[in-house]
Formats: C-alpha cells, sequence, structure tokens
C-alpha cells in the first residue's frame, strides 16, 4: 500500500501540474493571441469548469467500476489532448482541448483520495492525505515552476508536449500496478435520475452542505484570485517569466512545509485550529500581496500562502472523506466539484474585475472572503447537529520515511 499511495501521488502530482501551467503563461498566452489577461484566462475557467462537472460522473463510476480503474483510463486518453495543445492555433482551440483535459483528468485526485480513506483508519488518515498531498504540491510547484522557466527556454508549445508524454508514461504505470487489482464494487446507476439521488442523499445532511459550501467558496476565492498572481508579478515588477515560476513555486514550498510538520500540527492545534490558522495565514498574505513594495517580498508571501492553503484544505478533504463512507467515491467526487466549480467561477468573475480596477482590490477581496469563510465554518463545526470535531488523538502518523 505505500508504494501505490507514492504512485498515485506521483499520478496527482502530474494532474496538478497540467492544471496549474497555465497560471504563469497567461502573460504570454495574451501577447501571442493579441488578447488581454482576463480574457485569456478563460484556458484556466475552461480546464477547472469541466474538472469539477465531470466529478459527477466520476464519482459513482469509480464506486461502480472500480476508483484505480477508471483513474487509469481516463489518465491515458486525457494525454492525447494534453500533446494537442502544443499544436493549437489559436485561443479557441486551446480553450477546447483544456476543457477535454479537464474532462478526463477529473478522475484522478478525488478518486485517489476516496481509495486512500477505504483503505486507511480515520485516526491517521489525515496525516496519510497529507503524503498524497505532497505529489499534488509538486505539481503545483512545476506548474508553475516549469511554466514561467520554460515559457523563456523553449515557448509555450513544447511545455504541452512535455506534459502530455509524461501523463502518457504515469498512465501506463498506473496500468501495470492496478490491472490485476480486484476492488470492491457497487451497484451503482450511472444514468438518468438515480445518477443523482447518492447526492441528494448526501446534500441532505447539514454537515455535509457546509463542507461543500465551504469548499466552493474556497475555491473562488483562493483559486480565483490564485490564477492571476504571475500576471500581477509581471504587471507590476515587469521581471523575466523564469523569476514569475521560480515565485510561484513559493506557494507550493509553503505547501511542502505543512506536509513535513503536519504530524506535529495535528495534535497541538486539532482540525478547527488548523482550519483557523489556514485561513487567517491565507487572508494576511493575500492582503499583503498587492502592497509589497518589490518582487523579492513576493517569495515569503507566496510560501505563507501556500502554508496556510494546505493547512485549511487538508483539513477540509479529511471531513470530505466521512461524508457518506458507504459510497467515498461519490462523496469526495461531488466535493472536489464543488471546489472546481468556485474556482471556475471565481477565475471568470476576478478576471473581469482585473480588467477593470487593477490587482490589488481583488486580492484584498479574496484575502478579507477567506478569513471569514474559515471563521464561518469553524463557528459551524460548533452548532448543534454538526458533525463531531473528530481530531485525530496522539498517535504516530506516517512519514516519508517509513516508505
Amino acid at each position: 500500500m505505500p508504494a501505490l499511495i507514492v504512485l498515485l501521488s506521483m499520478v496527482g502530482f502530474i494532474v496538478i501540474a497540467v492544471m496549474r501551467v497555465t497560471d504563469p503563461l497567461l502573460p504570454v498566452l495574451a501577447q501571442d493571441f493579441g488578447m488581454s489577461v482576463g480574457r485569456v484566462g478563460m484556458v484556466v475557467t475552461a480546464f477547472a469548469i469541466p474538472y469539477g462537472l465531470c466529478q459527477l460522473v466520476y464519482g459513482p463510476a469509480g464506486d461502480r467500476y472500480g476508483k484505480l480503474h477508471v483513474v487509469t483510463a481516463t489518465l491515458a486518453f486525457s494525454a492525447l489532448f494534453i500533446f494537442a495543445s502544443a499544436f493549437a492555433p489559436g485561443s479557441e482551440t486551446l480553450t477546447a482541448l483544456r476543457f477535454l483535459s479537464g474532462a478526463l483528468m477529473a478522475a484522478t485526485v478525488p478518486l485517489s483520495m476516496a481509495f486512500i480513506a477505504d483503505n486507511i483508519d480515520y485516526t491517521v488518515r489525515q496525516a496519510t492525505l497529507a503524503r498524497y498531498l505532497g505529489g499534488l504540491i509538486l505539481g503545483q510547484i512545476m506548474g508553475g515552476g516549469l511554466g514561467g522557466v520554460l515559457a523563456d527556454l523553449m515557448g509555450w508549445r513544447r511545455i504541452f508536449l512535455l506534459f502530455g508524454v509524461t501523463t502518457a508514461v504515469m498512465a501506463a504505470l498506473l496500468w501495470s500496478q492496478t490491472r490485476h487489482r480486484i476492488e470492491p464494487r457497487k451497484d451503482v446507476a450511472l444514468t438518468g435520475r438515480a445518477l443523482f439521488r447518492p447526492y441528494l442523499e448526501i446534500l441532505r445532511d447539514g454537515h455535509a452542505r457546509g463542507v461543500l459550501v465551504t469548499v466552493a467558496l474556497e475555491g473562488f476565492l483562493f483559486f480565483g484570485a490564485m490564477a492571476y498572481v504571475g500576471a500581477y508579478i509581471k504587471t507590476r515588477f515587469a521581471v523575466s517569466y523564469t523569476v514569475i515560476g521560480l515565485l510561484l513555486t513559493c506557494f507550493g514550498l509553503g505547501g511542502l512545509v505543512y506536509a513535513a510538520q503536519v504530524r506535529r500540527i495535528i495534535p497541538l492545534l486539532g482540525e478547527r485550529g488548523m482550519l483557523i490558522a489556514g485561513a487567517l495565514a491565507m487572508a494576511c498574505c493575500y492582503s499583503a500581496l498587492g502592497f509589497v513594495p518589490d518582487w523579492p517580498w513576493v517569495a515569503p508571501t507566496l510560501v505563507g500562502l501556500g502554508f496556510g492553503f494546505y493547512m485549511m484544505h487538508n483539513t477540509l478533504q479529511l471531513r470530505a472523506t466521512e461524508l457518506a463512507p458507504q459510497a467515498r467515491g461519490t462523496a469526495v467526487a461531488l466535493f472536489a466539484f464543488s471546489l472546481f466549480a468556485g474556482q471556475g467561477t471565481g477565475v471568470a468573475l476576478l478576471g473581469a474585475a482585473i480588467d477593470r480596477v487593477g490587482y490589488r482590490a481583488p486580492f484584498l477581496i479574496s484575502g478579507i472572503g477567506i478569513a471569514l469563510l474559515g471563521l464561518w465554518y469553524q463557528s459551524r463545526l460548533s452548532t448543534p447537529g454538526s458533525a463531531p470535531d473528530r481530531s485525530p488523538p496522539r498517535v504516530p502518523s506516517p512519514s516519508p520515511a517509513d516508505d
């Protein structure tokens, strides 16, 4: 199982890298296609919206056919569209290919998390999910970092060639490890009204609605603004794309710091404490981002932003794995749908706001909004009828060295 979790983490790495690679490329894409940054931001939205919508199909499909089998098949097909993106003649074609890539890659992260939750006890699950999260964080780093660095070295088209080949390799590795694996399967309907019945059952629960609303607003506020950080750095400080890419890796470094310290943080703060600390850290860093005097100050700001985000989001992920233990693929898929529906909407609306009023006000709104969101959800955990605070006990959690 530890080796399989590492492989799933590697697969998650490439999915997040493909998702985030366009963030630092928005200025160069805008220049190549003769569009504003806000308008070309649709290539981000085009990936995020189908990524969220398709969760509604992949969740039940994973419960019915086996989570890892669905992940392997969709990942293999997505490699074709990522590779084809390198040859897009215009923004419309690139947007369409990003849409198809997002639709196919949508299965990977939520079904991998659901598979881990099926096989790992709750008391150590948050630490195990944090280990899995390490690959996603590296994908965040490499997606943003390589996007900026390689844009200077070889142009954006070759980046998609590289990621297309890498995705195909990851799909082949996963197939070789899981093709003979037998997973528990459930008789889940995939068509008509029956497809949505499990989702409606989850939504009837007040605690589940709280988790889903929180993660949707988190996606709107956090990722809606994060997509434009690279463009903000370019516009304000006029640095190279290599510098932009390296600065964006600092967000992922903050996440790696969290992953390295999670065994100490969990027993110290508990779930509520991590939620509040993460939200306040993000609020402070987003609010400060628009006022930094020079580009080197962006680096520590993004480290703090990454640390705060993963502290809050990992806590929400843990809650999501317990929304419907009898159908975790469906529950985690609904969680992911909510996150990326919020993200896609946020990128579109905040992009329009940035075109009109600049970057500072949207960053401030995102920071204040995240703080209020964290406070709201934390208070909801304390209300009667909400799910109990299952802060894990003080038990040793796995570490990368255990592999």
